[in-house]
């Protein structure tokens, strides 16, 4: 989590979620694996554990701490989509985006299918909030395609793709 991220598209970053496990090529390279091993071990840091999932409710209501409007990174350095974070929790997440209005939200996933089976049911009522906006990882067709579709069919608002890594096949 970090008040002020060096990242050019995003103000902020919020994780309250960490870490991750790998679903495509994409992954490959993962600069958040690659950051957590680095932690791994030294006590204290927020990435003592490496890059084991671990679910961070400590760090939930961050967002309703920072005053000043921002574009926040919603899980830089994980999935909150991830199949071991729960619905609840994903839920829970989702309702102190709700009550951030004056922040805006970028929330980025390579679990699609998941965003929008969510967005399609539990999470309905968080939808269509202009100020969350939902996003997939595009790396290459074979993969970044079928998730195209399945952002397109959720009932999103504001919806963007993050085109990177780039992978030729």
């Amino acid at each position: 989590m970090s008040a002020q991220s060096t990242i050019e598209w995003t103000d902020s970053t919020w994780n309250p979620v960490r870490d991750c496990s790998k679903v495509s090529p994409g992954c490959k390279h993962c600069y958040a694996e690659t950051f957590a091993a680095r932690f791994r071990g030294v006590a204290g840091h927020p990435y003592e554990r490496g890059f084991d999932l671990r679910l961070v409710p400590e760090h939930l209501a961050d967002p309703l701490r920072w005053s000043n409007p921002r574009m926040i990174f919603v899980n830089s350095m994980s999935d909150l989509f991830h199949e071991g974070v729960s619905d609840e929790y994903i839920e829970q997440v989702c309702e102190v985006m709700s009550l951030a209005t004056w922040h805006v939200f970028q929330v980025l996933t390579k679990r699609a299918n998941r965003l929008a089976a969510l967005l399609s049911g539990r999470l309905r009522r968080f939808a269509e909030m202009r100020h969350i906006w939902r996003g997939v990882s595009i790396e290459n067709k074979k993969h970044g395609l079928p998730r195209v579709g399945q952002l397109q069919c959720c009932p999103a608002l504001i919806r963007f793709l993050s085109i990177e890594p780039l992978l030729s096949s």
